[in-house]
């Protein structure tokens, strides 16, 4: 994990190329990662993340904040390997069931991803960051973080803020899932300021009387047509050809 997840290791100009020609040309069978059929497993995977992030929301941290945070963690790792189509998607659910952790408490990652990175950013830069986590385990040093102590002592309750956190975890799984991507280059390609514009976007069109479930595909087509013409556009990026 970063230590500051907006500095994340930027992605290479060839995984850029070809999340670009995927998206511009999702036919082209020259292109890896073609797009697949997206299935009902793979909804009860969005809804998992999507509860996820609502219950971050709910605990009162920010998604701006929560987002570059958990997207280019290793628990996000974990489960981009769960979900990955080249790891066959249908076991997938067999694998999260050796640790049910990620399935059952959503709460727990989130306590556990703030845990983590209030170890690793005490560490110094010399230090063996996994050997770091494993004695403060052992020692049972295991301490609230600071993002924890400063949480409000109510819940966030406001249900504009817990459905566009819903909206935004379903999502960016979805692309993952789609794309067969990890969740850093889902991030890379559409950060939190831009998945909130895209939120207030669609919401105010037809899309936005939809159930989420009925219309995933449609918002992740909105999505890569955003890439391709105008986060990383062809005019802008001869390089991606």
């Amino acid at each position: 994990m970063s230590r500051d997840p907006s500095k994340s290791r930027p992605l290479s100009a060839n995984v850029k190329r070809m999340m670009w020609l995927e998206r511009a040309a999702p036919k082209n069978q020259k292109v890896l990662g073609a797009q697949r059929e997206f299935t009902e497993k793979d909804r009860i995977y969005c809804h998992k993340q999507g509860a996820l992030f609502m219950e971050a929301a709910a605990m009162g941290f920010p998604m701006e904040e929560f987002v570059p945070l958990y997207m280019t963690s290793q628990l996000a790792g974990v489960l981009d390997y769960c979900f990955s189509f080249s790891n066959e998607v249908e076991t997938a659910l067999t694998g999260l069931l050796q640790i049910p952790v990620l399935i059952q408490n959503p709460r727990t990652i989130i306590e556990s991803l703030y845990w983590i990175e209030d170890i690793v950013s005490k560490a110094k830069e010399t230090d063996n960051k996994s050997l770091v986590l494993s004695r403060a385990y052992e020692a049972e040093l295991k301490h609230t973080p600071k993002a924890l102590l400063e949480l409000p002592e109510t819940e966030n309750n406001n249900v504009d803020d817990l459905s566009y956190a819903y909206w935004l975890g379903y999502m960016y799984r979805c692309e993952c899932v789609i794309h067969d991507e990890s969740s850093r280059m889902v991030y890379s390609a559409f950060d939190e300021a831009v998945m909130h514009r895209a939120y207030r976007e669609i919401m105010q069109s037809p899309m936005g009387e939809k159930n989420l479930t009925d219309c995933a595909r449609e918002i992740c087509a909105y999505l890569d047509k955003l890439l391709v013409e105008k986060i990383w556009p062809e005019s802008n990026h001869k390089k991606y050809m």
